[in-house]
């Protein structure tokens, strides 16, 4: 959000380089505490899996306040996810043989399963970094921090939060099953479109309350159908997604949705910083 170091004659991109550090060590910290919890069998491995991939987006994207905010600290951000990118191309293909990470990241112990929603879950990270940027910039490419854009937030509450809980909750409390193109239940379901509201609230809440408390109290309610509305678009996409494509279904799901809100004036914000809407 700014450099602490200005005083210092640090410039922005030196701070950035900084926060890319941060940011990579708090999701390295996050995988090796549930690897940890894994191995000493205080948790499953279904669960190991399911608590990085409710956490990793949204820690990664309260990260973002890390950064200064110039014109390229959105790719400096972007950086993460892309080194988790190759390193689960590299894992996946078989270039590196790594099978404690395979164990903690994967759902059957398989290399190859990082190329599915795992792989998928990242890229989701890095375009998110790169076109949705929560402060985007104006024709001289500095941040306008007058426009905060909250697209990235409503695609990360139902893939984080509510596609993760929906597994949990499903796997442990789903006795209404049914199944369209992968076993689904109503326990499950509910979760998602439950936890997708909170994890998009909370991540919103986050941003608000540090950039500006009384911009929030009208933002929220601007938002509140949009992100009602969103997370129950992914909530019926996850019902019909195939097994491995939650990851890349929701997603999409969630920007097509946000796009149509755009279209009928219910969504007035900036959909992404290269493309505004009038």
């Amino acid at each position: 959000m700014v450099n602490p170091l200005i005083g210092f004659n640090v410039p922005n991109w030196a701070w950035d380089i900084i926060a890319l550090i941060l940011t990579f060590l708090f999701i390295l910290i996050l995988i090796r505490i549930n690897d940890m919890l894994r191995k000493r069998e205080i948790i499953p491995i279904f669960i190991s899996r399911k608590v990085i991939h409710i956490f990793a987006g949204p820690i990664f994207l309260v990260c973002w306040l890390l950064f200064a905010s110039d014109a390229l600290s959105r790719y400096f951000a972007a950086v993460v996810p892309a080194l988790f990118v190759f390193l689960f191309l590299a894992i996946g293909l078989g270039l590196i043989q790594n099978e404690e990470f395979v164990r903690t990241m994967s759902r059957e112990g398989k290399a190859r399963e990082l190329l599915k929603g795992t792989l998928f879950y990242a890229l989701v990270m890095v375009i998110s970094s790169i076109f949705l940027w929560y402060a985007p910039v104006d024709f001289t490419y500095n941040p306008n921090f007058a426009i905060f854009i909250p697209t990235a937030f409503l695609i990360f509450g139902p893939l984080a939060g509510g596609d993760g809980f929906a597994d949990l909750i499903g796997r442990r409390y789903g006795k209404h099953k049914f199944k369209i193109f992968a076993e689904k239940s109503v326990e499950g379901s509910l979760a998602m479109f439950f936890f997708s509201v909170i994890f998009t609230f909370g991540l919103l809440g986050i941003y608000w309350l540090i950039i500006d408390p009384i911009y929030a109290s009208i933002s929220i309610l601007a938002l509140i159908g949009p992100v009602f509305i969103v997370s129950a678009v992914t909530t019926i996409v996850e019902i019909f997604s195939p097994r491995h494509s939650d990851n890349i279904l929701i997603p999409l799901a969630a920007i097509i949705t946000i796009f149509a809100l755009s279209w009928f004036g219910l969504y007035p914000y900036y959909i992404w910083h290269l493309f505004p809407l009038p």
